[in-house]
């Protein structure tokens, strides 16, 4: 397992709300974590910065305990750094008015015990790319008002392309004391995995992300792929890790 990871504030945006982070600790052990703070939120950037912090922390200090661990035990610990997450930010918009109504989406990859575990809140996806870079495909659903009328059937896919409200996010961390939350594994060998914040799916489309990444030594596909977003217009921060599986 490598991974390649950039942030960048994009062309538009004053600063950079998104926050990320990157570690493998050993072989049969890693984490990865991309948050982006609620645009048009105040304090955004600290949102997103609490979550991973809060995410890291509580990892590391349960690592050695994780690695004894069952699947169903990791699959419960992993839902409750969410939660973790999730109420710290509550808190701090709920008691600083500095801080009201900032929020955070997250998606997030776990390696324990050299199984893939994935969870995600909000926006922020998470991609798989097959080892012969011919196809890809979204792993995460989105939490939006947009995904709800298609899952409804009220609108179908094509409708939902230029919905005029599709943007509009139905879960976020700190938005709400208490968060529902699922954990995932990912049954994937070989490969490769793409955690983005909405940043680079709005800019790029998913042919040309695979094309991107066709064409790209792998330790410069972060830089890529943010670049080509910039090149489209740059229009929000974005944030992207890549991961060789």
């Amino acid at each position: 397992m490598k991974y390649t990871a950039r942030t960048d504030v994009g062309l538009k945006r004053e600063n950079n709300e998104d926050n990320l982070y990157a570690r493998i600790y050993d072989d049969e052990n890693a984490l990865f974590v991309v948050c982006d703070g609620l645009g048009g939120y105040s304090s955004g950037e600290v949102a997103s910065k609490v979550a991973v912090n809060c995410i890291r922390d509580n990892f590391e200090a349960n690592i050695e305990k994780l690695k004894q661990s069952n699947q169903d035990e990791i699959q419960d610990f992993l839902v409750s750094v969410i939660k973790i997450a999730n109420e710290k930010i509550f808190n701090m918009q709920i008691t600083n008015p500095n801080y009201k109504g900032m929020g955070t989406t997250a998606v997030l990859v776990a390696k324990i015990n050299n199984k893939l575990y994935y969870e995600s809140v909000g926006d922020s996806r998470l991609y798989y790319i097959d080892k012969d870079k011919e196809n890809i495909e979204q792993v995460t659903v989105d939490d939006t008002y947009v995904n709800e009328l298609v899952r409804k059937k009220i609108i179908d896919k094509s409708e939902a392309k230029n919905h005029p409200q599709k943007h509009v996010l139905t879960k976020a961390l700190g938005i709400f004391g208490s968060i529902e939350v699922k954990v995932d594994s990912l049954i994937k060998e070989n490969g490769f995995l793409l955690l983005c914040s909405d940043g680079l799916t709005n800019m790029v489309k998913n042919d040309n992300i695979l094309d991107i990444i066709k064409s790209s030594d792998f330790m410069t596909l972060s830089d890529a792929l943010v670049d080509n977003a910039n090149r489209n217009g740059g229009a929000d921060n974005v944030t992207v890790i890549v991961i060789e599986i």
